[in-house]
């Protein structure tokens, strides 16, 4: 069974959890027999379900664009969609090491399921329509998304925890700072089982990704009673030493699981498409309230450093613009099924043909300098050595004949008139035939 992360809240006191609509459970009944596979032809497959539309970002809120920062929210769901919180995250098929394998929400465990899976495309693109194709096809109807700060996103980038420059490899890694928040409401009318179980998980990706766990690198809130609690004051006292001091290439990550609400906007100028704030519950909400995503966006995203990355992974309800990011990169049905099928057959394209021309030649100009480059030195190096022995050539083919004699009498003057001897002597073993191969040499004075 599973329940949601919390609904649309009309009251101050938050109703117990209700289910999502009834889907038999993958592990309650005999498993569906595998699909046949499909054979590959060596020929460029064919996918058969239509590209669509261009995938592109799309710009949701003009005004909170923020440039020059690495800012990626990947939520569980839509706004106006549940996330469901999983009672055996075991069907998620997870290695050992990857953590507990209790309950926990859909979105963490489906992220880690893409991530440990053995397949090569692991991009942003492909890990967001992973997770969505796993959670529909296992009955779970909640849309994970990705929304951005700016329109320098690039989906075909690899999947990672750290900042763009370091190109997912952890050794790269410089200055990081991790916060992870899980709930499970225990007092509360609302529990959830397995928002601790995310934060054990997502503390060893971001280690297996780079992050350090030190104390001053990583804070963990949780309603455990060992961990700092996750009030409202300690959350937004921890979300401010999440971003504070961080500089150019620091790379940061925010995971939080457990309950999301969406309420009205009562701000007189709403920026919010739909009317309505989308926020977190900290463990002490029925008497502190919620914290907003206006709030989290001041904090977060209006007050960060230029040059710092901050990828955040929302488990809970009505989490798709969780920081009020400026831009949104939602598949619609098409685009997922085209990106499904890509995935499933490997097929090397990401998007449009239209999108894919572009792509390939923006990469296509540095690519092919390169390229040239290194042909260019390559076949100037070979001319050279051919020019060089050519030459050679050339210079051991001239009789010295005539100009030995010549040379014999100028020296013989040269050292009576003046005292100095004058020889010439082969540059090298090769060369005593040639005028190229040979050098001067002023010899002593006085000396016969």
């Amino acid at each position: 069974s599973h329940h949601a992360r919390l609904t649309c809240f009309s009251a101050t006191r938050v109703p117990a959890p209700r289910r999502m609509a009834p889907v038999p459970h993958p592990m309650a009944s005999k498993k569906p027999p595998r699909p046949a596979k499909r054979t590959s032809s060596k020929i460029m497959m064919k996918l058969d379900t239509p590209v669509g539309d261009p995938i592109k970002l799309v710009l949701t809120t003009p005004a909170n664009v923020v440039d020059h920062v690495h800012v990626v929210l990947l939520s569980g769901c839509k706004d106006s969609q549940e996330s469901a919180d999983v009672s055996a995250t075991s069907e998620f098929g997870l290695p050992k090491h990857a953590g507990p394998a209790g309950a926990g929400g859909a979105c963490t465990n489906a992220m880690l399921m893409t991530v440990h899976d053995d397949k090569p495309d692991d991009t942003w693109l492909s890990t967001l329509v992973t997770m969505r194709h796993w959670l529909h096809k296992n009955g779970y109807p909640q849309v994970p998304k990705l929304s951005y700060a700016n329109a320098a996103f690039d989906w075909r980038a690899p999947f990672s925890l750290l900042h763009p420059q370091c190109r997912a490899n952890p050794k790269k890694a410089g200055r990081t700072r991790a916060l992870l928040i899980g709930i499970n409401y225990t007092n509360s009318d609302s529990p959830l089982d397995g928002a601790w179980n995310d934060v054990d998980k997502a503390k060893k990706f971001a280690v297996a990704s780079g992050y350090k766990e030190d104390v001053s690198s990583m804070r963990v809130l949780r309603d455990n009673g060992s961990d700092v609690s996750p009030t409202k004051v300690n959350i937004k006292k921890a979300l401010k030493w999440l971003v504070n001091g961080a500089s150019k290439g620091d790379s940061l990550f925010l995971h939080f699981s457990g309950h999301g609400v969406s309420m009205k906007d009562k701000d007189a100028f709403s920026d919010e498409a739909d009317g309505k704030d989308e926020c977190l519950a900290p463990v002490d909400f029925e008497k502190m309230g919620f914290i907003k995503d206006d709030d989290l966006f001041a904090i977060l995203v209006q007050s960060l450093a230029p040059g710092v990355s901050l990828v955040a992974v929302m488990d809970c309800c009505h989490s798709g613009t969780l920081l009020d990011l400026g831009y949104d990169f939602t598949l619609n049905d098409a685009q997922f099924e085209h990106e499904r099928e890509r995935i499933a057959k490997k097929v090397p394209l990401n998007g449009s043909v239209a999108g894919e021309t572009a792509h390939a030649l923006v990469h296509f100009v540095p690519n092919t300098a390169k390229t040239l480059g290194r042909v260019v030195v390559k076949t100037l190096d070979v001319a050279c050595e051919a020019t060089s022995e050519v030459l050679q050539r050339i210079a051991t083919s001239i009789p010295l004949r005539g100009l030995r004699y010549g040379y014999d009498g100028v020296r013989d003057a040269a050292r009576r008139l003046t005292g100095w001897r004058v020889s010439v002597g082969a540059a090298n073993a090769n060369a005593h035939k040639a005028v190229a191969g040979y050098v001067v040499v002023v010899g002593e004075f006085g000396k016969k």
